[in-house]
């Protein structure tokens, strides 16, 4: 495919509030510079609660009185589209925006531009298919009609290392008839104000899409603000599960709906009969080294039936070690550097204590590489001889470091799988559809795939969420909408 490149027109260094681009009401702002180079990507607005409540009061008054719910779905749907075509031009530039912010391959980002277009694309068709339902043969004297209303003013933290994630964690909501708050990663703000010259381009009516861009207590000042508004109805959280419980703590002052995406432990299990170990540990490999391990989804605990292990253990430290560090804007380039030098020394700690308790068989440091020297690098790292219980098996370290766990039997493998506070997602690799039935029914995520782990491919916008302690709520296809509705029910006596 032909990628264009496009124009970045948008001033991404000032808030977007009511459809103008505006500086913090207090004057302040900071400078996010490249994890790789230290180079300075974007100067951006240091807002703080008083910025926050002048979104919330354009997005309440554009929800209450705009004329944005009160469109019809093809009408809201053909701005959506229009969006997703913008999006699309500007590709090349987005993409290059968000890698020199994260820091994390150009050809990852590009895909991820490319499928926040696909996403509003879908939302778009799935607007005017949307129906309710209606009740006329109860009582011949009435009817029932069963409607779903817009949640409100939706607040939106989002995570860093997937910006225009916000097209399918919050888009949806903007497309049913709700307005949005967003409050982005202070790390990567530059491609959320982008998208929001684009919808605004793209015919959004003003303070539907509100910006506020902020670093103070690592953003927490605003987001704190969002959440907690009584003004907010409704609040979206991408991250941490420790911040996800500040976010459900300040969202509970008035009881606004919460809808989280956390953490992630997530098992990737590899059992005798795999149909290929090598795609296995093809998979494996990328699944943590992809964004450097900075994912929820990355796959970062291997259970590998006994019987194969050793053979498997081989496989996976060749693609492992064929996992070129380096520029992200270079085509070669599969891992980039962490996001900043707390998370490299966080990795360290990690890594030096699981070294107490496990073996070392790749990686456990920075690299040497002299043209590595300016950014956060860490070597894709590996240990065996894991112990279930130890933290390196049970935190999520949020950088590429793959633990490999031991197992006897399909009972054990679910047993190690499910032995975790988190449960996002999983992944299995069997010929047999008996024990890719048992996994996927007994494992407690909320996504598994079977011989293909994070093959989005294979099926899209299916439903993504997390149990237990990664999450409240479901994200893509219809479910996606829904989280953003409100049902009603409506009782009419026609007849007397």
């Amino acid at each position: 495919m032909t990628h264009q490149t496009g124009h970045l027109p948008t001033p991404i260094g000032k808030n977007f509030i009511n459809g103008k681009w505006m500086e913090s009401l207090g004057g302040r702002t900071y400078q996010r510079h490249s994890p790789y180079d230290q180079s300075l990507v974007g100067t951006y607005q240091d807002s703080d609660a008083s910025d926050a409540e002048l979104a919330i009061e354009a997005a309440r008054a554009a929800f209450d009185s705009g004329p944005w719910p009160r469109m019809s779905a093809a009408e809201r749907g053909a701005v959506l589209k229009r969006a997703a075509s913008l999006i699309r031009e500007r590709s090349d530039a987005l993409s290059t925006l968000m890698a020199g912010e994260v820091g994390q391959p150009k050809g990852e980002q590009l895909k991820a531009v490319n499928g926040a277009a696909d996403v509003l694309e879908y939302y778009a068709a799935l607007l005017v298919s949307r129906r309710d339902e209606a009740i006329y043969s109860q009582h011949p004297d009435a009817l029932g009609i069963i409607a779903k209303d817009p949640v409100g003013v939706v607040g939106t933290l989002t995570a860093w290392n997937t910006p225009l994630s916000v097209t399918h964690k919050s888009c949806p909501g903007m497309a049913v008839g709700c307005t949005l708050v967003v409050k982005p990663a202070h790390q990567s703000c530059g491609a959320i104000l982008q998208l929001a010259g684009i919808l605004q381009e793209a015919g959004l009516p003003p303070g539907v899409f509100n910006v506020v861009t902020s670093a103070t207590d690592n953003g927490a000042l605003v987001g704190q603000a969002i959440a907690g508004s009584a003004r907010v109805d409704m609040v979206t959280f991408t991250g941490s599960s420790n911040t996800g419980k500040a976010v459900m703590r300040a969202a509970a002052e008035n009881l606004k709906r919460v809808k989280l995406e956390l953490g992630g432990k997530s098992p990737q299990v590899v059992f005798a009969d795999a149909p290929s170990l090598d795609l296995a540990a093809s998979s494996v490999a990328k699944g943590i080294v992809r964004l450097s391990g900075q994912s929820c989804q990355a796959g970062s605990r291997v259970l590998v039936d006994r019987k194969i292990k050793e053979q498997f253990v081989e496989l996976l430290l060749e693609h492992i070690g064929a996992a070129k560090m380096g520029d992200p804007l270079a085509e070669d380039t599969v891992c980039g550097p962490l996001v900043s030098e707390a998370q490299v020394e966080r990795v360290e700690t990690l890594v030096e204590e699981g070294k107490k308790v496990a073996r070392l068989l790749a990686g456990g440091k920075r690299p040497e590489r002299a043209d590595l020297a300016k950014g956060f690098f860490f070597e894709p790292t590996v240990f065996d001889n894991v112990p279930p219980d130890s933290r390196i098996a049970q935190e999520e370290i949020f950088g590429p470091v793959l633990c490999i766990l031991t197992f006897d039997g399909v009972e054990e493998a679910i047993r190690l799988a499910n032995d975790t506070i988190f449960g996002l997602v999983a992944g299995c690799w069997t010929r047999d559809l008996g024990t890719a039935m048992a996994f996927g029914t007994r494992v407690r995520a909320g996504m598994v795939w079977v011989n293909g782990y994070r093959d989005h491919s294979i099926l899209k916008h299916m439903p993504v969420g997390g149990f237990n302690q990664s999450g409240i709520g479901r994200e893509v296809g219809p479910e996606g909408l829904d989280a953003f509705l409100e049902t009603k029910s409506i009782m009419i006596r026609h007849r007397f």
